[in-house]
């Protein structure tokens, strides 16, 4: 258990062989991101840019429980309307808190 830090190189080279081979990158920056190692998402120490992110718990400014899948139209633009969604998707409140401490970023 604990946190495991990537030697340096690691991501960018995720990066290099997810591309080479059509594979989404997605990076699950629920613990990591949103500032927590001093940059917006962990991934910026490597100047990666993956294909989607998973957001979360420092989302909700520890008030409400809310995370995200974040990406492009190119690759969240596949789902249409109705077939991704959660029981408890769309939380107005969740949803406000979330753009508030996006907005404090």
């Amino acid at each position: 258990a604990g946190v495991l830090v990537p030697p340096a190189g690691y991501l960018r080279r995720v990066r290099e062989l997810t591309a080479e081979r059509n594979i989404l990158f997605i990076a699950d920056e629920i613990q990591s991101g949103l500032g927590r190692t001093g940059t917006t998402f962990a991934c910026e120490h490597e100047k990666v840019v993956p294909d989607l992110y998973l957001l979360g718990k420092a989302l909700g400014g520890g008030v409400v429980p809310v995370s995200a899948v974040v990406g492009d139209s190119d690759v969240l633009g596949v789902f249409r309307p109705g077939e991704h969604g959660s029981t408890f998707g769309g939380n107005p409140l969740a949803c406000a808190v979330a753009l508030e401490v996006i907005a404090m970023l």
